[in-house]
């Protein structure tokens, strides 16, 4: 590490990439310390927290937005580049370092791009492997290019993000079973029954793929699907019993064992919770219509005692690999039609519009062939972050 200083601060080279829809502040590996203490004091400090307006950091006060992507030069030999995601906290001096961000794994591999990696085909794209450090798994990216630059113009759009932008491809198929090491369903079931506090036994499925999935339905959780995102948000009964949820999921299979389950739930990304019920109609935060043919699946998602605006792109991950399984509470949820083969699409209605899946798995093995997901990026600012 070298460090830099400048106006009497400290300072580090940084680039800020819209990666889907999050943002998040990418550092190189080599101009940080070592992973510890000191290094997630320099970021709490690039992003200012513990403050939740993150005033004087670069943090944007939202947790689609205080994520820190850590990139280096690839420790795997079958990979092109390495990318850690960092959940920076707003309130708590704490970075979780134990998760995946799907939507920024869009923003690693246009950042891989920027930076020279990948290699060149014919249809005018650059490929990837991305050693996604945080699970230990392989991600396939593919970026379209123009005059050897990544493609920032194009038609497709994104729920959550305004305008349109070129197209890239990622494919999560390495990625079930990665943070329980105990395959894409860690307790063997596809629904389980767990005691919540204040809902008493209610059936939960829990699916490890790409990240820790919890989906339950929305009528045994009392969400009313047809209000918005911000109305979820304020009612903080519902957000406890919500919680609740994602504690029993934990204990029932073990994760944070040992930890203190309250301050756990507020800092760590796992396990995502996911309301679902089948499509319906509903309004977006910008106010667009979406009617029930326009989906498959209606969910909504949380966690850290938050609602997202958007939808993970990890979480859409897991939400297809559940589609897949038969038994599972979203198969059960989602549009029959829509799954009728091994390979198929899955159209997801979130509080920022429709986003769409593809997927491949064996019904009966569960093994997924692969998991794609469009997303788009795009470079905000490149230059260096100053802190004290």
């Amino acid at each position: 590490m070298t460090k830099l200083t400048a106006f009497n601060m400290n300072c580090i080279n940084t680039m800020i990439i819209r990666g889907g829809s999050s943002k998040g502040i990418y550092l190189d590996a080599r101009d940080l310390p070592p992973a510890g203490p000191e290094r997630d004091n320099v970021i709490l400090k690039i992003f200012g927290s513990p403050d939740k307006r993150q005033i004087d950091g670069l943090g944007g006060a939202d947790k689609l937005t205080s994520k820190v992507c850590v990139m280096g030069p690839p420790t795997r030999e079958d990979c092109d580049i390495d990318y850690l995601f960092g959940q920076v906290n707003q309130t708590l001096p704490r970075i979780d370092w134990t998760s995946n961000c799907g939507n920024l794994s869009s923003g690693a591999a246009y950042y891989g791009v920027l930076m020279g990696y990948g290699e060149a085909t014919e249809d005018c794209t650059k490929t990837l492997s991305i050693h996604q450090v945080n699970l230990g798994r392989k991600l396939l990216a593919k970026v379209p290019m123009r005059d050897d630059q990544p493609e920032v113009e194009g038609n497709f759009a994104i729920g959550g993000v305004p305008g349109t932008g070129a197209r890239i491809n990622l494919d999560f198929g390495d990625f079930a079973g990665a943070v329980m090491k105990q395959g894409i369903l860690p307790t063997g079931n596809t629904r389980d029954l767990i005691n919540v506090p204040g809902l008493g036994e209610i059936e939960v499925s829990i699916v490890d793929m790409a990240n820790l999935h919890v989906f339950v339905r929305s009528v045994d959780v009392d969400l009313d699907t047809s209000l918005s995102i911000f109305d979820l948000q304020s009612d903080t009964a519902l957000v406890r019993r919500l919680e609740n949820v994602r504690t029993a999921a934990c204990e029932r299979i073990g994760f944070g064992k040992n930890q203190n389950m309250e301050e756990l739930m507020r800092i760590s990304v796992n396990p995502l919770l996911f309301i679902v019920a089948p499509p319906v109609d509903y309004i977006t935060n910008t106010g667009q219509k979406i009617k029930a043919s326009d989906h498959d699946l209606f969910a909504r998602s949380m966690a850290r005692y938050e609602f997202s605006k958007a939808y993970p792109g990890s979480g859409s991950v897991g939400t297809a690999a559940a589609a897949g399984i038969s038994g599972t509470l979203v198969h059960e949820a989602s549009r029959p039609e829509a799954l009728v083969n091994e390979e198929f699409v899955l159209r997801v209605g979130h509080p920022g519009g429709t986003l769409s899946v593809e997927a491949a798995m064996d019904r009966k093995s569960y093994k997924v062939s692969y998991a794609r997901l469009g997303r788009t990026a795009r470079l905000l600012m490149d230059g260096r972050s100053y802190y004290r």
